[in-house]
């Protein structure tokens, strides 16, 4: 084979890879867009309390994150073909199992099946980005990652709100968790006949189950007074003892694990790296407090004023239609800005997040909805500019071989956070009551602009800023 003959034949390679990459992440991303939207009308139809339904919000990033590690070893172990099918099929059966759940708490159990399949899809989808492309080529990679994210932001919502007002609600809401399904068993297939298999290798790092227990473990326990907010006192002190204690059990496990000759769940050698850990922080704060922005606001709506579903997600198309401009121009930006493009989204960001927070104090109703959707589409703008450069400057940190590892980290600390975010604004937004109010949105915004607030910060400091030789 020439040489001429065999760049075309890698080049068709990474483009078939490419596409089964961008077809599961809009199945997955598609589950992401639609879950808020049936929140209401599963809490009647289960007979659901306030900390089931933030338990169903949340389940799905939980588990998400806790896969992520233990599938990027495997992947970068044995090859990442079997494992994508795998995670596939996963998700496809936690989608179908959550979609007949009798009970809200076998409908979680779903929904943490399906998030665990969705963990293994997005270890496998990264670090076949990070294998197959470097530079400006993995930028423009990751932008169209994310432009599939904000298309999945256009057809879910309006699926689920078309679906939710044209069908009874104890079917519509079963129904829009089916969406991704047919979509997640297309890139099944795909990835099945596309993706290149791999020999069979020894795992020699171990996959720290251990540690991702313990990690696990501590979020679980962290969320709980958030879920559970009239805890009595003893135990949230109980609580508070047990998560110490976890975190020193995970640090000591850690250590050990590493003089061991092992690879923990916290890699040393990126741990090490100023840049990854900053980029990591930046990711941590900025995509779990925007993730749960999303969440309080259409639950906010659908609840407190009982809008039609289909009008709230026709509102918020415009944000999603800024995201995708600016996702598919991300590499250009990227090239020319460097890590501004990520201080800089974040500080429009902040903008629209205070200027959200003012909004609620004068505001109500449709006039509120209308600010909700100018400042979305301004924020929309900016997450496209953060999202693939955010990504890329991170993981241009990460050393080659650790290239599926680096990937993993950087979706659990943002899906761990989601957790955590999602469970907090909602708690707040529905109170003790179940009832949103302006003055309870107020709050949940709130909570997302300081933590975007601290994005910036971190994002400013030169850590990140420093260009790395690993990209």
């Amino acid at each position: 084979m020439t040489t001429a003959s065999a760049a075309t034949a890698r080049d068709e390679s990474a483009r078939a890879a490419l596409t089964c990459c961008l077809l599961a992440g809009f199945a997955t991303l598609l589950d992401a867009t639609v879950i808020a939207y049936t929140a209401p009308t599963v809490a009647s139809s289960l007979d659901a309390a306030t900390s089931g339904v933030q338990w169903f919000l949340a389940a799905y990033s939980l588990t998400f994150g806790l896969g992520l590690v233990p599938a990027g070893r495997l992947g970068d172990a044995f090859g990442r073909r079997e494992l994508f099918v795998a995670g596939m099929l996963a998700f496809v059966v936690g989608a179908v199992a959550s979609a007949l759940a009798p009970s809200v708490w076998l409908l979680v159990a779903g929904r943490l099946a399906q998030g665990l399949g969705a963990g293994f899809i997005s270890a496998q989808v990264l670090g076949i980005i990070q294998d197959t492309s470097h530079g400006t080529a993995r930028v423009r990679a990751l932008g169209a990652y994310s432009a599939v994210g904000a298309f999945a932001a256009i057809v879910g919502p309006l699926s689920a709100g078309g679906l939710l007002w044209l069908l009874p609600a104890e079917l519509g809401w079963r129904l829009v968790l089916l969406l991704p399904v047919p979509f997640a068993a297309i890139a099944a297939w795909r990835g099945w006949r596309s993706l290149p298999r791999a020999r069979p290798a020894r795992l020699t790092a171990g996959l720290d189950v251990p540690g991702i227990v313990l990690l696990g473990a501590i979020v679980v326990l962290v969320t709980l007074p958030v879920i559970d907010p009239g805890m009595p006192a003893s135990s949230t002190i109980g609580v508070s003892v047990v998560v110490l204690l976890s975190v020193a059990a995970l640090v000591l496990w850690e250590r050990a694990y590493a003089r061991r000759g092992r690879l923990p769940l916290f890699a040393p050698a990126l741990l090490r790296s100023g840049g990854f850990v900053a980029g990591n922080v930046v990711a941590l704060l900025w995509f779990g407090s925007l993730l749960a922005l999303s969440t309080v606001v259409a639950v906010y709506f659908l609840q407190a004023h009982n809008l039609p579903a289909l009008v709230i997600a026709a509102g918020l198309i415009p944000g999603s239609l800024a995201r995708l401009l600016t996702s598919r121009a991300s590499a250009a930006i990227y090239a020319r800005l460097g890590s501004a493009a990520v201080s800089g989204g974040l500080a429009v960001e902040l903008v629209c997040l205070v200027l959200l927070v003012g909004a609620t104090l004068v505001w109500d109703s449709w006039t509120l909805f209308t600010a909700v959707i100018v400042l979305q589409t301004a924020m929309g703008l900016a997450g496209g500019l953060i999202e693939p450069a955010l990504r890329a400057i991170t993981l241009g940190f990460a050393p080659s071989t650790l290239h599926g590892v680096a990937a993993s980290f950087l979706q659990l600390t943002q899906r761990l956070s989601a957790t955590f975010f999602v469970a907090l604004t909602t708690g707040v937004l529905l109170g003790v009551a179940a009832a949103p109010s302006t003055s309870s949105l107020r709050v949940a915004v709130g909570i997302s602009a300081g933590a975007v607030l601290v994005a910036l910060v971190v994002a400013l400091s030169p850590a990140l800023r420093r260009p790395s030789s690993n990209r």
